[in-house]
């Protein structure tokens, strides 16, 4: 068993003090290493580069001697000594749900972030020590050593946690400080909610609306899979984001999100799409992901699964849960249609390849991201509506997405391999559709590992729905997305499929003129609402240093409105589709 102290003597320094003590040894050295990435957020991290003060000694206290080998592994030299004690300080001073974060208010630990392992044993139990600030409290999901009670007092006094491995303590986030905790059972297992921050949050509704999403994804899959769950819920100043865990997970929202409605959707659905990764990536994974290698890339072409069906559901399910109007949903949805359609990208990179390259893009966005690539969560998602109401349709609403999420989930068990990466999904898919002769196969030649452009309109139409495009804005168009620094207007993003792409205007360039009168965004758009489609107009920007004139001819502008409205005269067959895919009575 391999022990880990940490402590957080002056939080003040954001230095988190971390030792490992590793025994058994009978080779010349031991390695530590360190994650360069953690679990559920793909991209490469380099947690090491936060690593300082590192020293190694025996269990006596005699200093072993040490070097780094590589950017993220310690090399320890024994000297005949069967145990060894390493011991590092680790700088934490980012808010992120995928970092560690320690001040004077609470210490939240991404286990990647601080707890170096031995390669070669991370299958051995492991057992935590956390040494906190006299009038903390602890709260994770890692197993407590004291006590017989699933979830002990939050104030032992020791703050002794064991796992079965180490993926089971990088899986656990701890949340360290004065936070207030909300707990409520479903089933009788516990829940808790560690709120840290304060903001416009009523906590009677908060534990009433996070038992209620808890129960509607527990009837989705017939059963919650874990023996207890905790909820880590930072309330910050305009951050947000959320990360998945086998029995927890660490979100972050604005602490004002809870007011308006429309606000408090971003909680709901944060906590909808986190908690639904319990059953859809912590158990139900690609074979890719698990075990892990911490040291590299953990390549797959599933992400659009793990994370678009996941984007499906987290909004579909808080219908069904009675906790958004199916209004709302539609509007929603026409939000992600219209956001997808207005990527040039959808035509260059499909969406096995965004899932591919998640480490290199998605997260590295860039002035050519739109034109460029698609995102796994966005498409993802919108493939999964196109196959779930294909599916509603040639099995005349006897079976559903809903029916392959729960088959996928019974086949590839935690303790199991993974799903292979290529034919499990349209496999579950086919079986529960009655195959369909080769039609779901072409699909996903077509529009998952190609770029073809998707049909929504047969696909809505089994729900009685069709797509209304609409433009509110100008109708002369040319392709250029701006932003503003100061007083300077400068164009972020050109659109491959525009006319500013064509003139040859470049992102970064600052536009100053059109037509030889000065610009900010207000007036250009004023400007262009006195022209058609068709017309040349000439831009004066600066390139650099360089005063430049380039003639461009716009262009008729896209729509940038979309309703999903119900078709004239609905059979009843598609009345029927609609209320089961959305859960409503009749």
């Amino acid at each position: 068993m391999l022990t880990y102290t940490i402590a957080m003597p002056a939080p003040h320094t954001h230095l988190f003090h971390i030792s490992v003590e590793v025994d058994n040894l009978t080779d010349d050295y031991v390695d530590l290493k360190l994650p360069v990435w953690t679990p559920g957020s793909y991209m490469i991290r380099e947690y090491a580069r936060h690593v300082q003060s590192f020293s190694a000694s025996t269990d006596h206290g005699q200093p072993l001697t040490w070097q780094k080998v590589t950017k993220s592994t310690w090399r320890i030299a024994t000297e005949a000594s069967s145990k060894v004690i390493a011991r590092y300080q680790v700088y934490a001073h980012e808010l992120t749900v995928r970092t560690s974060h320690l001040d004077t208010s609470h210490g939240y630990i991404n286990g990647a972030t601080v707890f170096m392992y031995v390669p070669e044993r991370t299958s051995e139990h492991v057992r935590v020590l956390i040494d906190v600030p006299s009038g903390w409290l602890v709260t994770t999901g890692l197993r407590p050593l004291v006590g017989d009670a699933l979830m002990p007092d939050p104030r032992p006094k020791i703050n002794l946690y064991t796992a079965n491995d180490y993926d089971e303590l990088i899986d656990c986030p701890i949340e360290c400080g004065t936070h207030r905790l909300l707990t409520f059972d479903v089933d009788g297992i516990p829940h808790q909610i560690a709120l840290w921050g304060q903001g416009n949050e009523q906590e009677a509704r908060l534990i009433a609306d996070t038992r209620r999403i808890v129960e509607i994804q527990r009837d989705f899959f017939g059963q919650l899979p874990y023996s207890s769950y905790t909820f880590i819920l930072h309330l910050t100043d305009g951050r947000g984001g959320g990360l998945e865990h086998r029995n927890s997970v660490s979100n972050q929202v604005d602490r004002w999100t809870f007011q308006p409605e429309r606000s408090y959707e971003r909680y709901l659905a944060l906590t909808s799409h986190e908690l639904f990764h319990v059953w859809n990536a912590k158990r139900l994974r690609p074979a890719a992901l698990g075990p892990f290698d911490y040291q590299i890339e953990n390549y797959t072409r599933l992400l659009w699964f793990v994370e678009g069906a996941t984007s499906y559901y987290d909004l579909l399910l808080l219908v069904r849960a009675g906790l958004m109007k199916p209004e709302r949903y539609l509007a929603r949805l026409s939000e992600a249609i219209l956001s997808l359609q207005s990527q040039p990208g959808r035509h260059v990179q499909s969406l096995e390849a965004s899932s591919f390259d998640a480490w290199i893009k998605l997260y590295r966005p860039d002035e050519n991201s739109a034109n460029s690539g698609i995102s796994y969560y966005l498409k993802g998602s919108l493939i999964c509506l196109l196959l779930d109401l294909a599916i509603r349709e040639v099995t005349h609403g006897q079976a559903s997405f809903d029916d392959v999420m729960r088959l996928l989930f019974a086949r590839y068990p935690l303790n199991g391999t993974g799903m292979p990466e290529d034919g499990a999904i349209l496999a579950a898919v086919e079986e529960v559709a009655g195959g369909c002769d080769g039609r779901f196969r072409e699909f996903f030649a077509n529009a998952i590992a190609g770029t073809t452009e998707l049909d929504y309109h047969a696909a809505l139409a089994v729900v009685g729905l069709m797509l209304v495009w609409k433009r509110h804005g100008l109708r002369a168009w040319t392709g250029l997305a701006l932003r503003s620094e100061g007083q300077r207007t400068i164009v972020a993003t050109v659109h491959s499929d525009g006319p500013g792409y064509a003139a040859g205007i470049y992102p970064d360039d600052e536009l100053l003129a059109i037509n030889g009168w000065r610009i900010n965004e207000t007036k250009l758009n004023a400007r262009l609402a006195e022209h058609q489609p068709g017309q040349v107009v000439r831009f004066t920007l600066f390139r650099g240093e360089q005063l430049i004139d380039i003639p461009l001819t716009l262009a008729e502008a896209p729509p940038d409105g979309l309703e999903l409205v119900p078709i004239k005269a609905q059979s009843a067959e598609q009345q029927q589709a609609y209320r089961d895919w959305l859960g409503l009575r009749a």
